[in-house]
């Protein structure tokens, strides 16, 4: 005999299904057994209370003649309403009673119910008599121009309350048997039907498996069932698109490598004839031989970058809590005196602003990864004579940049679309309170139009593909950047205007 785990997939459910519904049918009875006795015990609690707000009103009035007019009131009310009502002062003594056949005048009442409305708050309770009489207690204080003075308690039978619990539990009991029964009918029809749209999932999951992206499952069958196909459907959709990103990928570091290639094949070509060729013709070809061999070099590394980014395993938590604190300020300013040949270099002025240590727990790595981008792209993009300022600092609000579009390096790597909102196109709408570190790198070059600044962040993509060759740049040092932001759980905000420079802000949860 097959184990139940080796069962048909509608049998499991179906048992599977009977046993719920068992279950739940015995829990929503109990349930509603318990529901049902608690607001009848609530109803009956708020007209004891009601009870004895009336009664404390009545020894308020008559607070005075306790014996006589107090009593008398008491006793109307005893009539009227069929609940008796003791009177106590501050100390819990009876001061009046309506009862003559077991008078309590005198003596001290600790009843919970009492003591709390003596300490001004009203309560309730419900207790078992030795006689087996099931009885409410109910303590209201009494005020007297302002002053608590006393208390009342009060006493109502509930016996008509067990009586209705008793009646429901029994009509639960019938109506639970007969829909057990009918559940387990249910639940070899309903396990049948479920089990479809399960089979076409299996089949689908299968294609997926074999390499067929294109794989699709029509969403059937309960909501759950309905909401894991287009579930499936969705995941599927984003390996479609981190397949096609990946081919994009190599197809266009194909192509900035074969650039390189094919500029040094044709600067050695002229060089292997056997036409004499001047010396410094041959040197200005070694020259720029150089200069592409550098270049591919300089796309490689960044390219290895990437891949070591893309291969990091630890979630942001994981690196921030394994991190050891570091100071931001040494950081950029180790990341400006290595950019500084550079900067000099193109006639550009590199400076960082003085300012306090800022200490976070981050990646030294990762930080040097983004601001060293950042740095070296607007040395790039500023002509002679242009500055290029580096600026360290704290801020509670440090999600919010001023002026410009506000762009985000984001925090989940989710596919195309995610990276895309990572990279730059996520706008934060509500500024965040946490306290955040923020590195900001400013520029006086040509500025960033409008229209590309969602996309700057994306691999390989130049706004002016001309001037970046011209700079040596392959378009991966901002994407570079935004990856190891994201890894640190930081974001990267950019405010730009053609003609009149960029901001790059990078910030980082403290």
């Amino acid at each position: 005999m097959r184990r139940p785990e080796q069962w048909p997939l509608a049998a499991q459910l179906a048992l599977a299904f009977a046993l719920v519904t068992v279950l739940a049918l015995g829990g929503s009875g109990a349930l509603l057994l318990y529901q049902s006795s608690a607001r009848l015990l609530a109803g009956r609690a708020e007209s004891t209370l009601a009870w004895g707000q009336a009664a404390a009103g009545l020894a308020a009035e008559y607070w005075s003649d306790p014996r006589e007019g107090m009593t008398l009131a008491l006793y109307r009310f005893h009539q009227q309403s069929g609940i008796r009502p003791v009177v106590v002062d501050r100390d819990g003594r009876v001061v009046a009673d309506v009862s003559s056949e077991t008078p309590l005048l005198g003596e001290r009442l600790t009843h919970p119910e009492l003591q709390a409305a003596l300490a001004g708050r009203t309560a309730t309770g419900t207790r078992r008599l030795s006689t087996g009489e099931w009885v409410m207690y109910g303590g209201v204080p009494v005020v007297v121009s302002g002053e608590q003075v006393g208390a009342v308690l009060v006493a109502a039978g509930i016996g008509a309350v067990r009586d209705a619990q008793r009646d429901l539990l029994r009509q639960l009991a019938l109506v639970a048997g007969a829909m057990a029964a009918l559940a387990v009918l249910l639940g070899v029809l309903l396990a049948r039907y479920l089990a479809r749209p399960l089979v076409r999932l299996r089949a689908a999951v299968a294609r997926l498996a074999r390499g067929q992206l294109d794989a699709r499952v029509e969403p059937g069958g309960s909501s759950e069932l309905r909401d894991l196909g287009h579930g499936f459907n969705r995941m599927a959709e984003e390996l479609g698109r981190l397949d096609q990103q990946r081919r994009a990928f190599v197809a266009d570091a194909s192509h900035e490598l074969r650039t390189p290639i094919a500029a040094i094949r044709a600067l050695a070509e002229p060089l292997l004839s056997d036409r004499p060729i001047d010396v410094a013709v041959y040197k200005e070809h070694l020259h720029d031989i150089v200069h592409e061999c550098d270049r591919a070099g300089r796309l490689v590394s960044s390219l290895l970058e990437l891949a070591r980014l893309d291969m990091r395993a630890e979630s942001r938590s994981q690196v921030s809590q394994a991190a050891e604190p570091i100071d931001l300020r040494r950081v950029a300013v180790e990341v400006v005196h290595a950019l500084e040949p550079l900067a000099a270099e193109r006639g550009v002025r590199l400076a960082i602003l003085p300012g306090e240590p800022v200490m976070a727990r981050a990646d030294a790595h990762l930080v040097e990864a983004v601001l060293g981008n950042l740095v070296e792209n607007g040395i790039k993009y500023t002509p002679r004579g242009g500055a290029v300022q580096v600026s360290v600092g704290v801020n509670v609000d440090g999600d919010r940049t001023e002026g410009g579009a506000s762009l985000s390096a984001g925090s989940e790597r989710a596919g195309a679309a995610e990276r895309r909102r990572r990279a730059g196109g996520e706008r934060d709408g509500a500024a965040s309170q946490r306290p955040v570190a923020w590195i900001k790198v400013a520029d006086t070059g040509i500025g960033i139009p409008k229209e590309h600044q969602a996309r700057i962040f994306e691999r390989f993509y130049r706004v002016d593909k001309a001037r970046s060759r011209a700079t040596g740049g392959a378009g991966l040092g901002l994407a570079i950047a935004a990856e190891a932001a994201a890894r640190l759980g930081g974001k990267i905000h950019v405010a730009s205007e053609s003609g009149r420079g960029s901001e790059f802000t990078f910030t980082l949860p403290l």
